[in-house]
C-alpha cells in the first residue's frame, strides 16, 4: 500500500524562492524542482505567481542584507515609519556612531511623535518585539558589536593599509584591477558673486537650491589607464532639454533622484549594468584575469558590500574605514577637486563667449541647461590626466610597492593650481577673494545628505510621483531633419578643413558624421517614393 505520510512542511527563503523563479525561467520543469527542494508543485505554481512581488521585495530587501535569511514578503505595520528609522539607524552607523538596542527604541518614540503629534504618547511604545521585528527587517545583528569595529585601531589608516596590501596580494591584484569611485556635489549654475549682476539678482549661496545641484560620481583605477564614465545625478528623469535625445549615447551614465542624490537604488544600478561589465571589457583588452575590487567609503547611500558582488565572486567592493576616508581616499585627494575646478572655468568661458547674448546672471541661467552641464562635466572629467589619477594612488598604494612621493600634499594643489582663472578674472574684474569663495561653495558637498529628523520625516513622506518639466530650461528640443544636419556637417567639415588645429581623426570624424546623416536622408526618400507609388495604384 502506498504511503499516506504528509510531506513534511518545507519554509524557504525569499533567495530560495528567486532561485526557483530563476530556474523557471531557464526552463527547469516543475518536477525537477519539486524533486530538489522537497515541495510540491502547488507550491511552485504559488511562486510563480507572486513572482512580481517576492522580486519587488527582493530588490528593497536587499540592500540590507536581508534576502537569505527572509521568508515571508512582509513590511512593517507603518512602512514610512520604518523607512524613516532605518534611514536614521543607516545615517548614524554611516557617520560612525556606536549604536545599541537602547538607543534604537528611545530613538523610536522621539521620532514617532515627531511623526504623528497628533497621537498619544502611549499610541507607540518601541517594545522590545517592535526592536526585534525591525532587526530582522532590516538584517541588524548585534548592536553593541559595533563599537568593536568603530574603534580606534579599525579607523587607522595605517592599519586600513595593512589590510589593503594583503588583500591586494591574496587576490593578486595589479593597479589596473583596483579601482575607486566618490562621489560629490556640484552648483553647476553658481557664478562668482559680481558676475552679470545687479543689485536687484540674489546670488551666491541663495542658488545653492536642488535644481541647481547636480551629484557627480568619478571612477578609475590606479594606474589610471582606465576611466569610466561620470554618473551624473539630476532631480529630472528626462529635463525638456533631452527631448529626442539618446541617453544611452551621452558622454555620463546619467541617473535622476528627485533630491538629486546619491541612492542605494542608483548605485546598485550602475555597479551591475555599468561598472560591472566596462571592466570585464577594459581587463580582457589588456589579457588580464577577470579580477577586479572597488574602494569606496562606507555611505549610507551605497549598499551593502555583500550585495555588490558578481555571481562567481570576481569582481567584487571593499568599504574604506569611517573617518580616514579622506585621508587614503585617491578621489578625495584633488582629483574632484581638480575636476569642478576645470568645470568652472569652461562655465566662465561660456559665459564670456557669449555674453554679448546675456543680459543678467538669471538671463544667462535660463539659457544654459542640463545638458550643457552633462558635456562640460565629461569634458572636464576628460582633461584629468592618467598620471595625476595614478598619483593619487600613492599614499594607500605606497604600503605595496613602496613608491610615490612624500610630497604629495604640494603635488595636489599644484595640479589644482595648473587650472587658471587669471585671464577670466580680469575680464570679469574678479579679485582672488571672490574667487576662492566661488570654488570653495560646494568644496564639502558630498553625495549624500545628513537629515535632521525632520527632513528624514519629510522624505519618506514624499510621494514617488515624478517631478514637473515645468522647467523650461532654455532651448526648444526640436527635432532636427537629416537634411539640416547634412547641411551642417557639409559646412562643419569645409571649416574644419581651413583651420590650423584641424586633425585627420577630427576631419574623418566629421566625414563619418556627414555621411550618417546622408544615409538617413536617403533612406528616408526612399520610403518616402514607396509610399507615394503605392498612394498613386
Amino acid at each position: 500500500m502506498a504511503s499516506s505520510r504528509k510531506r513534511k512542511r518545507v519554509t524557504l527563503s525569499i533567495d530560495t524562492k528567486l532561485e526557483i523563479l530563476k530556474k523557471l525561467d531557464s526552463g527547469v520543469s516543475l518536477s525537477n524542482i519539486a524533486v530538489e527542494y522537497g515541495i510540491g508543485k502547488s507550491t511552485i505554481t504559488d511562486i510563480r505567481k507572486s513572482q512580481e512581488k517576492i522580486k519587488q521585495f527582493a530588490k528593497e530587501a536587499k540592500d540590507n542584507g536581508t534576502v537569505k535569511s527572509r521568508c515571508i514578503v512582509r513590511k512593517a505595520a507603518d512602512d514610512a515609519f520604518d523607512k524613516a528609522m532605518h534611514l536614521w539607524f543607516a545615517q548614524e552607523r554611516s557617520k560612525g556612531t556606536p549604536i545599541s538596542g537602547v538607543m534604537v527604541t528611545e530613538k523610536a518614540k522621539v521620532l514617532y511623535r515627531e511623526m504623528y503629534p497628533d497621537k498619544g504618547e502611549n499610541h507607540f511604545k518601541a517594545s522590545t518585539g517592535w526592536l526585534c521585528r525591525f532587526k530582522n527587517r532590516h538584517g541588524i545583528r548585534q548592536l553593541r558589536m559595533q563599537e568593536e569595529f568603530l574603534s580606534s585601531d579599525w579607523n587607522a589608516a595605517g592599519v586600513f593599509k595593512n589590510i589593503f596590501k594583503s588583500f591586494v596580494e591574496q587576490h593578486e591584484l595589479t593597479r589596473d584591477q583596483v579601482f575607486n569611485c566618490d562621489e560629490t556635489g556640484l552648483y553647476w549654475r553658481l557664478l562668482p558673486n559680481k558676475t552679470l549682476a545687479d543689485n536687484s539678482e540674489k546670488q551666491g549661496k541663495n542658488f545653492k537650491s536642488s535644481k541647481d545641484r547636480v551629484t557627480l560620481m568619478a571612477t578609475a583605477n590606479a594606474s589610471g589607464d582606465f576611466r569610466l564614465p561620470l554618473v551624473f545625478i539630476h532631480k529630472k528623469a528626462k529635463p525638456p532639454c533631452f527631448a529626442n535625445v539618446t541617453m544611452s549615447a551621452l558622454p555620463v551614465h546619467y541617473y535622476s533622484q528627485r533630491c538629486a542624490w546619491m541612492d542605494k537604488g542608483i548605485f546598485s544600478d550602475w555597479f551591475f549594468k555599468h561598472f560591472v561589465p566596462l571592466v570585464k571589457d577594459y581587463l580582457t583588452s589588456k589579457s588580464l584575469p577577470i579580477r577586479a575590487v572597488l574602494l569606496m567609503d562606507n555611505a549610507p547611500s551605497h549598499p551593502a558590500i555583500e550585495n555588490l558582488l558578481t555571481e562567481d565572486g570576481s569582481i567584487r567592493c571593499l568599504f574604506l574605514p569611517r573617518k580616514v576616508t579622506s585621508l587614503i581616499q585617491p578621489m578625495d585627494r584633488s582629483i574632484l577637486e581638480n575636476m569642478k575646478c576645470r568645470y568652472k572655468r569652461n562655465l566662465l568661458q561660456r559665459l564670456l563667449l557669449g555674453s554679448m547674448q546675456f543680459e543678467s546672471y538669471t538671463d544667462f541661467c535660463k539659457q544654459l541647461t542640463i545638458k550643457d552641464a552633462v558635456y562640460m562635466c565629461a569634458e572636464s572629467w576628460s582633461e584629468i590626466s592618467a598620471e595625476s589619477l595614478r598619483r593619487s594612488w600613492n599614499t594607500l598604494w605606497r604600503c605595496i610597492d613602496n613608491t610615490g612621493p612624500d610630497n604629495l600634499e604640494n603635488n595636489e594643489q599644484m595640479e589644482i593650481n595648473q587650472v587658471d582663472f587669471s585671464e577670466e578674472r580680469q575680464l570679469l574684474d574678479i579679485t582672488m577673494e571672490e574667487q576662492e569663495e566661488w570654488l570653495n561653495a560646494d568644496k564639502h558637498e558630498n553625495g549624500h545628505p545628513i537629515l535632521s529628523d525632520h527632513e528624514i520625516i519629510e522624505l519618506v513622506r514624499e510621494t514617488a510621483q515624478p517631478d514637473s518639466d515645468s522647467d523650461k530650461e532654455g532651448e526648444n528640443a526640436k527635432k532636427i531633419p537629416h537634411m539640416q544636419a547634412e547641411e551642417c556637417f557639409t559646412a562643419c567639415l569645409q571649416w574644419l578643413e581651413q583651420q590650423p588645429e584641424a586633425t585627420p581623426i577630427n576631419l574623418m570624424m566629421l566625414h563619418k558624421l556627414r555621411t550618417l546623416a546622408a544615409k538617413k536622408l536617403v533612406s528616408n526618400l526612399k520610403q518616402s517614393t514607396i509610399k507615394d507609388f503605392f498612394k498613386s495604384t
